[in-house]
Order: C-alpha cells, then sequence, then structure tokens
C-alpha cells in the first residue's frame, strides 16, 4: 500500500464535492486554537499542554425523547464515497476499520486517520478525497494478557495535536481472560476487563509509544471483581478543547454504584494521563485510578453518566457546529417510533456545553453490526462519526453546514460480521429548528 512522505508546506485541499454550566455554558466554551501559522508550540514538542489552547441507507426522521435537537441533520445518501474498501486496501487479513473516524493534520499539512484495528495504521494523504491506506503498523499493545498491565490488545481511540508533531492518543485496552481459560471461549463476555491508556507520537504519527504514566481510567475493581460480566472504561470519543483543557465522553459499564452510561471526562494537561477526572456531583472532581495499586473504595471513584434520556448509547464522535456553537453527539442505536415500529441506525443529539443533552433523533436508518439472530443483517453499520474535511481545526473537530458522516459497513461472512469492511463517507447537512 501507498504510504503518502511528509509535505514541506500545506497543499490546496481538495473539498469532498470535487471528488464524487452559567458554569458549565462557560467550561465547555470552545476553546479558540491557534491560526495555521501559529500552531508550532512555543518551546517544541515537549512543552506541557495546559489551559486553554492558543449502500442500502434510509435517511431518518425519528423523534426525540429528551426534547428536539437544536439543529437538524440530514444525510445525502446519494453522495457516497469509500474511503477504505478492504478488498482493495487491506494490508493483511484482519486490517478492518474497528473504531470511528479519528483525524487530524500534522504539521506539514498530511491527513492522518485513524480508524484501525488493534495493529493501529492510518489513511494519509493532503485531503479527504486523497486519503490512502498505509501499511505501517504506528502502535501496537504488547497483548499481555494481563489485566493489572494495562498493556493488552490495545486501540487508538482518540488522537489530538496542538503542533502536528506531538500527536497524544487515547487508547482502548482490552484484557479479554478467555484466553487464558478464565472464561469458556462462549462466555468470552464475562471476562472482558477494558480500561482507556495512554500513547504518544513525536514524529507527526508515524509511530507511536506507551505514556508514562500509562493509564488514563480504569473501573475502582480488578479484573476478577467483575467476572461473569463485561465490565470497564470502553470506547473514549475524539477529544475536544474546552475552556482551561480538554475534554472526552467514554461509556462506563460496570457493577453497582457505578451506573452505566456515557461519563465525561477533562484534563489540563495531554501529557499526564494521571490528571484526567470525570464528572461526578457537579465537578470534574473524580478519579478513576489503577485498582491494581491498592484497595479502592468503589464509591469514592464514579462518575455521573451524562443525560442517559438523550445520549441513550455510547457516545462514538462530538464535534462542534461552529455557526450555532452547538456540540453534537452520533451514537448507534434501535428504539421505537412514534408508530411503534424499530427503527436501528445512527442517531445524534446536540448540547450548548457538553452537560446538557437534546435528543436523540434519527439521522441514518441502517441495520446494525452486533444485531440480529440467528444471522447479523446484511450490510450492516456502526463506528459513526462527523467529520468536516474542510474544518480550518487541526483536530477536525468544528463543523461547518456541510460536513460529512463516517461509518463502518460490513459484509457479511457467512451469517457473521468477519473482515470485510469498508469505511463510508456520506454528505450532511445543517440547519437550524
Amino acid at each position: 500500500m501507498t504510504v503518502l512522505p511528509g509535505r514541506a508546506v500545506e497543499p490546496p485541499r481538495r473539498t469532498f464535492d470535487e471528488k464524487w454550566h452559567e458554569g458549565s455554558k462557560a467550561l465547555f466554551k470552545k476553546a479558540t486554537l491557534p491560526s495555521s501559522a501559529s500552531r508550532t508550540a512555543p518551546g517544541g514538542p515537549s512543552r506541557v499542554l495546559r489551559g486553554t489552547l492558543a449502500a442500502g441507507l434510509t435517511v431518518g426522521a425519528g423523534a426525540a425523547t429528551a426534547g428536539e435537537p437544536a439543529l437538524t441533520l440530514t444525510v445525502d445518501p446519494g453522495r457516497e464515497r469509500l474511503l477504505f474498501r478492504h478488498e482493495r486496501d487491506a494490508c493483511e487479513t484482519w486490517d478492518i476499520p474497528d473504531t470511528p473516524s479519528r483525524a487530524y493534520r500534522d504539521a506539514a499539512g498530511t491527513i492522518h486517520l485513524f480508524q484501525s484495528h488493534h495493529r493501529a495504521r492510518s489513511l494519509e494523504g493532503p485531503d479527504f478525497a486523497s486519503l490512502a491506506h498505509s501499511c505501517t503498523v504506528v502502535f501496537e499493545g504488547r497483548q499481555r494478557d494481563d489485566p493489572a498491565s494495562f498493556d493488552n490488545a490495545s486501540w487508538i481511540a482518540s488522537t489530538f495535536t496542538t503542533d502536528g508533531r506531538t500527536v497524544h492518543a487515547v487508547v482502548h485496552d482490552e484484557y479479554r481472560g478467555h484466553r487464558l481459560g478464565a472464561c469458556a471461549p462462549r462466555d468470552a463476555a464475562a471476562c472482558w476487563y477494558n480500561a482507556l491508556t495512554a500513547a504518544v507520537s513525536t514524529d507527526g504519527g508515524a509511530s507511536f509509544r506507551p505514556a508514562e504514566p500509562r493509564l488514563v481510567a480504569a473501573l475502582p475493581r480488578r479484573a476478577e471483581e467483575t467476572r461473569g460480566a463485561q465490565a470497564g472504561v470502553f470506547e473514549p470519543t475524539n477529544i475536544v478543547a474546552v475552556t482551561g483543557g480538554f475534554a472526552m465522553m467514554a461509556n462506563v459499564v460496570a457493577p453497582a454504584p457505578q451506573r452505566s452510561g456515557n461519563c465525561l471526562l477533562r484534563t489540563d494537561d495531554l501529557t499526564d494521563a494521571s490528571r484526567w477526572r470525570a464528572w461526578a456531583s457537579g465537578a470534574f472532581a473524580t478519579r478513576l485510578p489503577d485498582p491494581y495499586a491498592g484497595d479502592l473504595d468503589p464509591a469514592a471513584h464514579v462518575c455521573d453518566p451524562i443525560d442517559p434520556a438523550a445520549l441513550p448509547w455510547p457516545v462514538t464522535s462530538l464535534t462542534r457546529h461552529e455557526a450555532s456553537g452547538q456540540w453534537i453527539a452520533t451514537m448507534k442505536g434501535r428504539r421505537a417510533d412514534g408508530d411503534g415500529v424499530e427503527r436501528t441506525g445512527i442517531f445524534y443529539a446536540t448540547s450548548p456545553d457538553l452537560l446538557h443533552w437534546q435528543g436523540p433523533a434519527l439521522l441514518l436508518e441502517a441495520p446494525l453490526m452486533g444485531s440480529g439472530t440467528p444471522c447479523a443483517p446484511e450490510r450492516p453499520i456502526g463506528y459513526p462519526a462527523l467529520v468536516d474535511p474542510e474544518s480550518s481545526d487541526r483536530n477536525f473537530t468544528t463543523l461547518g453546514d456541510r460536513p460529512a458522516l463516517t461509518f463502518v459497513r460490513a459484509q457479511l461472512d457467512g451469517c457473521e460480521v468477519g473482515p470485510d469492511r469498508d469505511i463510508v463517507m456520506v454528505q450532511v447537512r445543517i440547519g437550524r429548528r
């Protein structure tokens, strides 16, 4: 596969069309990023980052149950593009898209899009219309099969950079105990223990290494204490810049006293993974520390799920509509409409501050990966994310009125979803109600 070299200057980018609180509101006002002429951090990559940063698809029209979203999003399913086609682009059988899209622009102007399996590879190019899949593995966990190591099967799940040289990543780390016989293979989920860790690149994303400290967030219980059900901190969203720092959501699945749902985390320092704090009882004061470092009181380390009525499923992306200032969350889910008909697909919700949400509303109706018995549905989809190829934000966290929706679409291997998966991009129109 072709690996595009870095460029000395940022080339002109082709458009998508050419190729085919009072506290919370202030706290979560989108931070202003430096202009493209001043994105390089003073002092180089080691500078501490603290403080405010200088096809069978149907357009959905689902009713919202927690209040209508402040924005209307509609999809043009006729404007489809494949960013990755497994049959054409995969470097090995299980070189597959297995996360939502995460993109940034490096110091030379090259776009890196991560949406990979646990052998992390990226798509690279001067613009989204020219992205090409690289066969170079830039990060891989050691798969130690030891929950205390937090170094198991590892997915780059979020990226953020201020200068295009130092790239911080949050990693989805899976310990799967059935591989060592802790559970029978048919009960693999009963020994699934998940955490979030950190990795860093100092060469623009050409390679990543585990960060020190490594752990971002874990349950206050050890793997053996959660055995019998899937548990952990899963699937972080992309990282966004907010006033005074950075934020992301992560899906928490846990026994009591923790309630399962989307938790909001914030840090003032991306260089120190231990500084992430979760929202609980009106403040970012809850640490989600290493349960293997000592005994923990589970009640002292819980987060408050954010607006479960509006965000009933794991949030897969967070972006901000520049014209309205509204944040938009994407999710995949299923629910009955007003006539009692089950609708499945991609949903969205909106928020002025990342804490109070309106929605969900159906954006795109389609069958879902992970559903169906005894067989999965034909051409199911998953891992949705909103991204604007024309965003001036280095991390593509801002949206104009004509962004794109990316998602993974699978071809069945017999009755099940296998490795044959493509990354699909369709255009979206954003309007106000």
